[in-house]
């Protein structure tokens, strides 16, 4: 079987110049991966971080929950000993009035 020189030079004289395109692609490739390893450490990172401060609000928010469970308690014990002391005004006030 002839081996077809014609057809094989044309295929090199096309493939040659690619070459250093297929390098330097690879090159870039390489590169790009590392980073993206780089960019997927950090964002575990950056994760943990998050996780802490949520953790941190979480706390805070529950200590702020029982504060106003408190003070709600607070201001119904203020409110019922005014209302309270409003009647009993109300009625010191019928009595000196119908005197």
């Amino acid at each position: 079987m002839p081996v077809p020189w014609k057809l094989i030079g044309a295929l090199l004289r096309f493939v040659v110049p690619t070459v250093p395109e297929i390098i330097a692609t690879v090159k870039t490739l390489k590169k790009e991966q590392q980073r993206e390893k780089s960019q997927v450490a950090d964002t575990g990172v950056h994760l943990q971080e998050l996780e802490q401060r949520m953790a941190a609000q979480l706390q805070l928010i529950e200590q702020l929950t029982v504060q106003l469970g408190k003070l709600e308690k607070a201001l119904a014990w203020a409110l019922w000993t005014s209302t309270f002391a409003l009647i009993l005004a109300l009625i010191a006030l019928g009595v000196v009035y119908l005197r």
